[in-house]
């Protein structure tokens, strides 16, 4: 993939865009051939660094950690502790209500179990369930302000049931050279990913949040 071309479609897509209230956020959508999904080597599940941060608001992390990390309330936009999770179970309003208001969820290595059981059902069909490949499931010991800083600037590129990635890689507020560097990033990473590169991928369209696709 090209910058210069990348760049190109950049520009169009801004000129044919309307003027919101809000930023919006360019979207990468690679649709995926040749893959069977049931088998774990087709899967995709691959962190990306961006040049920029992923969205125009920062994204909003939510820790489910115990006393012993006394600064992750610091840190993070919100901490639960062990007994608040706990507590949480069979609160199907109160669940839905934390699953849309938070971006990513980091959660303490011995309180997966717990948390998976009343948390996953909500988050796994929203891909916001902790990633152990972008360091989101954490022991005491973990750097949690990098972790966090961190997980403002990464893409998370995943398959679940179909074979589509859609990643958001960048404010409109960014310059029109760091979204096509990430554009550029992203696709170089996700090919390497694919067991066969290139002949896993469809096809690869940009967008703007509110705007229509644009195939690169």
């Amino acid at each position: 993939m090209e910058k210069k071309a990348v760049l190109e479609k950049i520009k169009s897509i801004r000129k044919n865009s309307k003027e919101r209230k809000f930023a919006q956020t360019f979207d990468l959508i690679v649709n995926l051939q040749n893959l069977d999904l049931r088998k774990p080597e087709h899967k995709i599940d691959v962190g990306v660094a961006l040049a920029s941060s992923v969205k125009a608001k920062p994204l909003k992390i939510l820790a489910i950690v115990d006393q012993g990390i006394p600064e992750a309330s610091k840190v993070f936009d919100k901490v639960l502790y062990n007994d608040e999770l706990v507590a949480l179970k069979g609160n199907m309003k109160k669940i839905r209500q934390i699953s849309q208001e938070f971006d990513k969820f980091v959660v303490q290595l011995n309180y997966m179990p717990v948390f998976a059981q009343i948390m996953g059902r909500y988050l796994g069909p929203l891909n916001k369930m902790p990633s152990p490949k972008l360091g989101m499931v954490i022991n005491p010991k973990t750097p949690i302000k990098e972790l966090y800083e961190k997980l403002q600037k990464t893409a998370h590129l995943q398959t679940k049931k179909n074979l589509v990635i859609q990643v958001s890689i960048g404010s409109e507020k960014e310059s029109d050279d760091v979204i096509a560097e990430n554009v550029v990033h992203v696709y170089e990473v996700l090919l390497h990913a694919l067991p066969n590169h290139k002949n896993n991928v469809k096809n690869v369209g940009l967008k703007l949040t509110m705007g229509k696709l644009e195939v690169l």
